[in-house]
């Protein structure tokens, strides 16, 4: 299973900062939700959705993310975001 970054409106996958995909396969890996949802604030990320990609497209689960949870606050104890290559 891999964890993805989505981008609602164009659907297109997070392949590196600024550069998005239409292939899931090309996309960066989190590994966790948790480190998907650290990267979308600490860089963000408006219009993301964290997407569990599984070997077969038509069961990927796709799991919104709530506008505030992209916004970074002064007060939020994060650990250093990840940066996909």
């Amino acid at each position: 299973m891999r964890i993805l970054l989505q981008h609602f409106r164009t659907q297109l996958y997070l392949r590196s900062l600024g550069s998005w995909t239409a292939e899931p396969l090309e996309a960066f890996d989190f590994r966790h939700s948790r480190r998907a949802i650290d990267f979308a604030r600490a860089h963000a990320l408006p219009g993301v959705q964290i997407v569990t990609n599984l070997d077969d497209r038509e069961q990927d689960q796709v799991l919104p993310l709530p506008a505030h949870a992209t916004v970074r606050t002064r007060h939020a104890k994060t650990q250093p975001p990840v940066r996909p290559a």
